[in-house]
C-alpha cells in the first residue's frame, strides 16, 4: 500500500496566519479548533502566565489589550521585546510567531493524523536578512526540524498557475498583507513561472488604513466633543488600541456595506461617567482616507513596470492576494491603475498558503520525517524532480553497494499499471538513469523493481517514489543587493539585486590589525548592509560579519588573510563561514544579523536636519529657477509631516512605527543626495 506524501505550506501573517496541505493533487486548508482557515495573529498572557493564540487570544483585545499583543510581524529581526506586563513577561516577535506556528502544527495533527516536522513557510519579497533569520528561529522554536523559506508574491503565483487552465504571458501578483506590500512580476510560459522581479515596501500594508481611521477619529472626537488622545501618549494606549480594533471591523465590513458605525464602548473616562464612541464612517469616507496609501502601492506597482520596460495595459491580468485586497476602493483602483483584468475565482486570503504547499512538492520537503525501513532490500540513491513540468523527466539512481548480489537491471512501473519502462542496465559503478511517463496535473507512483542477470528479482529500498506532474518554478531572484559597508562610506557589493537564487560566492578579506590568541578584540566586524545605493549610510544595516578574537587558536598579525564565503538559499536565508589558512581554522555561523533599535530622539533629531538641508537646497533652487527641483523638494518637505507622526507614535510605544520613520529617513536621505 502507498502512502500520498504530504506537503505543508504556511503563510505566517501579520494579521491571520494560515496552512496548507498538498497531497500532489489537490490542496487542503487546514482547519482550526474554531472551523476557519485563518489563525490571527495575535498571542495573549495572562497575570498566571496562560498563553492563549489565535481567536481565543483575540476576544481580550479590547477588555486585556496591555496583555493581548498583536502585528509582532512588523518587528521581526529586532532587538524589540513584546511586554505582557500582567505576567511580568517579556518575548521576541520570533518566539510570538513560533506559538503561531505551534498552534497551525497542531490543528494539522487535528485535522490530518500527523506532527509536520517540515514545511515552507512564506516571507514577504522584501524581507531584510534579519528577518528572514528570526522566521527560521521562530520555526525552530515551534519544532520543525528543517524549514525553507518562500517570497510570499511567488506563493502566490504558483498557486494561482496551479489552479489556471491558461496562464500566459506577463502578470502581476499584488500582495497587500496587513503589514507589508509585495508586488512581483512574472511570466508563465511552457509550464514554467519565471519571477521576473519584485518590488514591495516593508512598512505599507491594511495597517496603515486601520491608523488612517484611527487619525480621523481622534479628529471628529476632538471637534465634536473636546476629548483630545494622541498616539504619542503612552497613558492613552488603551484606548487607541480598542480604537484601532474598532477600525479593522469597520474597514472589513465597509468592504460588503455603504456605511457602518466605529462603535467604542467606554472608550474613555470623563467627569460624568464613560464615554461611549459611536461615529458614523461611510465607505467614500474610508476611500479619502485609504487613497494616498492606495496611490503609493501603484507608484511602486508602476516603478517595477517601468525597470522591466513595460507599462500599464501591457499585463494579461493581476492576482490580488491579501485580506485589503478585497476592498472594493483597492479593486477599482488597481485595476483602472494598471488598466487590466484582476483575476477572479482565488481566494485572496489562503493563495500565499496553498502555494507554499505546492512549493514544498517542488523542493520535495516531504511534512512528515520517514522512518527507514526494516529491509534486507538492496539500498538506491535516488535523484529526481518532485514536481515537473515535463512529462518524461528523467531519474538517476546509484546502488549503494555493488557485487554479485546487486541487480544488474532497473525498471520502473507507475502504480495505475498503463505504462513500465524499459528495463535500465546498471554501470559498473552501480548508477542508472530510467526516463519516466507522467500523467498530467496528478501525482504519479512509480514502482521501482530490480534483477540480478540471472533473472532473479531483487527488493529495493526505497521500493517505490512520487512525481507530481505540474507547474515548475524558476529560481526565484534577490529582492535587495547585498554588500559591506567599507571605512570609506563605500559598499562593496557581493549580491547584486536579481540575482537568481541560490547563490554563493568567496572572497578574501585582510585584517587591519594583529589580534593576539586569546584577545577579546574582534578579529573582524563588518557591517553588512541591504539597498541600491553606492554610500554605505544610504542602506539598511542589517547585521555584521563578526569573528571574536578569543576565539582565534594561534596569533595573527595584520594583514592575515581571512577567506569569507558567502550564501543565499532559496528563501533569501544568508549564512556564512570564514577561513584563515595562515592557521586552517574554519569559523562557522559568522553572520549576527540584526536590525539596530530607532531610537524616536534621534529620528527626531534627524528630521530637523532634513528640513535644514531641504530649506538649503530650496533656497539654492529659487536662485537658480529650477522649478523642477523646486517642485521636488516640496514633495519631500510635505512628507515630513508623516514622518513626525510616525515618530510622535513611536514615542508612544509604538516599536513598529519607529522601524518605519527609520526607514522612510533612509530613502528621505537618498532623494536629497540626487
Amino acid at each position: 500500500m502507498t502512502t500520498s506524501p504530504r506537503y505543508v505550506g504556511i503563510d505566517l501573517g501579520t494579521t491571520n496566519s494560515a496552512a496548507a496541505v498538498f497531497d500532489g493533487d489537490t490542496v487542503t486548508l487546514v482547519r482550526n479548533a474554531q472551523g476557519g482557515t485563518l489563525t490571527p495573529s495575535i498571542v495573549r498572557i495572562d497575570g498566571r502566565g496562560n498563553l492563549l493564540v489565535g481567536s481565543r487570544a483575540r476576544r481580550y483585545l479590547e477588555s486585556d489589550p496591555d496583555n493581548t499583543r498583536l502585528e509582532f510581524k512588523r518587528l521581526m529581526g529586532t532587538s524589540q521585546e513584546v511586554e505582557f506586563p500582567a505576567s511580568g513577561q517579556r518575548r521576541t516577535p520570533e518566539a510570538l510567531s513560533a506559538e503561531i506556528l505551534k498552534s497551525l502544527r497542531a490543528d494539522i495533527q487535528e485535522q490530518f493524523g500527523f506532527v509536520p516536522d517540515y514545511a515552507v513557510i512564506s516571507v514577504p519579497a522584501l524581507f531584510e536578512l534579519p528577518q528572514s533569520a528570526a522566521t527560521s528561529e521562530a520555526a525552530r522554536l515551534a519544532g520543525f526540524r528543517r524549514v525553507e523559506l518562500l517570497q510570499e508574491p511567488i506563493a502566490s503565483a504558483l498557486a494561482a498557475g496551479w489552479s489556471a487552465d491558461e496562464a500566459i504571458g506577463s502578470w502581476l501578483v499584488y500582495d497587500l498583507g496587513g503589514g507589508t506590500f509585495d508586488v512581483s512580476l512574472l511570466e508563465t510560459r511552457d509550464g514554467l513561472l519565471r519571477v521576473v522581479g519584485h518590488d514591495g515596501d516593508n512598512f505599507l500594508g491594511g495597517k496603515d488604513f486601520d491608523w488612517a481611521i484611527v487619525e480621523w477619529a481622534l479628529g471628529e472626537l476632538k471637534a465634536r466633543e473636546g476629548i483630545e488622545l494622541s498616539r504619542a501618549n503612552p497613558a492613552h494606549a488603551g484606548a487607541i488600541r480598542k480604537l484601532k480594533l474598532a477600525a479593522e471591523e469597520a474597514k472589513i465590513e465597509l468592504s460588503r456595506a455603504s456605511s457602518t458605525v466605529l462603535a467604542v464602548p467606554a472608550l474613555v473616562q470623563k467627569d460624568d461617567g464613560p464615554f461611549d464612541l459611536d461615529l458614523e464612517l461611510t465607505r467614500a469616507t474610508l476611500e479619502r482616507l485609504c487613497q494616498p496609501a492606495i496611490e503609493r502601492t501603484l507608484t511602486v506597482c508602476r516603478r517595477l513596470l517601468e525597470t522591466h520596460g513595460l507599462a500599464p495595459g501591457q499585463l494579461s491580468h493581476v492576482v490580488m492576494v491579501g485580506g485589503p485586497s478585497v476592498m472594493p476602493a483597492v479593486r477599482k483602483l488597481v485595476g483602472e491603475g494598471l488598466a487590466c483584468a484582476l483575476a477572479d475565482r482565488l481566494d485572496p486570503m489562503t493563495l500565499v498558503a496553498q502555494g507554499a504547499a505546492i512549493y514544498a512538492a517542488t523542493a520535495g520537503l516531504e511534512a512528515r520525517t520517514q522512518e527507514i525501513a526494516v529491509s534486507e532490500g538492496q539500498k538506491v540513491w535516488l535523484q529526481y524532480p518532485a514536481m515537473s513540468s515535463d512529462l518524461t523527466p528523467h531519474v538517476v539512481g546509484r546502488l549503494v553497494e555493488t557485487g554479485r548480489s546487486a541487480p544488474s537491471q532497473i525498471r520502473m512501473v507507475r502504480a495505475d499499471g498503463l505504462w513500465e519502462s524499459p528495463w535500465a542496465p546498471v554501470d559498473d559503478e552501480g548508477a542508472f538513469v530510467i526516463t519516466t511517463s507522467l500523467i498530467a496535473r496528478r501525482p504519479n507512483v512509480f514502482k521501482i523493481e530490480g534483477r540480478r542477470d540471472d533473472g532473479a528479482h531483487v527488493h529495493l529500498a526505497p521500493s517505490t517514489l512520487t512525481i507530481v506532474q505540474g507547474l515548475t518554478i524558476s529560481d526565484p531572484p534577490l529582492s535587495r543587493t547585498i554588500g559591506v559597508a567599507l571605512a570609506n562610506d563605500q559598499v562593496r557589493v557581493y549580491f547584486e539585486r536579481g540575482a537568481p537564487l541560490p547563490t554563493r560566492r568567496t572572497f578574501t578579506l585582510m585584517t587591519v590589525e594583529g589580534v593576539a590568541k586569546g584577545s577579546r578584540e574582534s578579529l573582524l566586524k563588518i557591517p553588512i548592509v541591504q539597498g541600491e545605493h553606492d554610500e554605505a549610510h544610504l542602506c539598511r544595516l542589517v547585521g555584521t560579519l563578526e569573528i571574536a578574537g578569543e576565539a582565534v587558536k594561534e596569533s595573527l598579525p595584520s594583514g592575515s588573510e581571512i577567506e569569507m564565503t558567502l550564501e543565499l538559499d532559496r528563501g533569501g536565508r544568508l549564512s556564512a563561514r570564514a577561513l584563515i589558512p595562515a592557521i586552517d581554522q574554519v569559523f562557522e555561523d559568522v553572520a549576527q544579523l540584526l536590525v539596530p533599535e530607532a531610537d524616536p530622539e534621534v529620528l527626531a533629531a534627524s528630521i530637523d536636519a532634513a528640513r535644514e538641508r531641504i530649506a538649503s537646497l530650496r533656497a539654492d533652487a529659487f536662485r537658480r529657477s529650477a522649478r523642477p527641483q523646486l517642485d521636488r523638494l516640496s514633495s519631500l518637505d510635505a512628507s515630513l509631516g508623516d514622518l513626525e507622526a510616525d515618530i510622535a507614535a513611536a514615542r508612544g510605544g509604538d516599536a513598529d512605527a519607529a522601524q518605519k520613520a527609520r526607514r522612510a529617513l533612509l530613502e528621505l536621505d537618498a532623494h536629497l543626495e540626487e
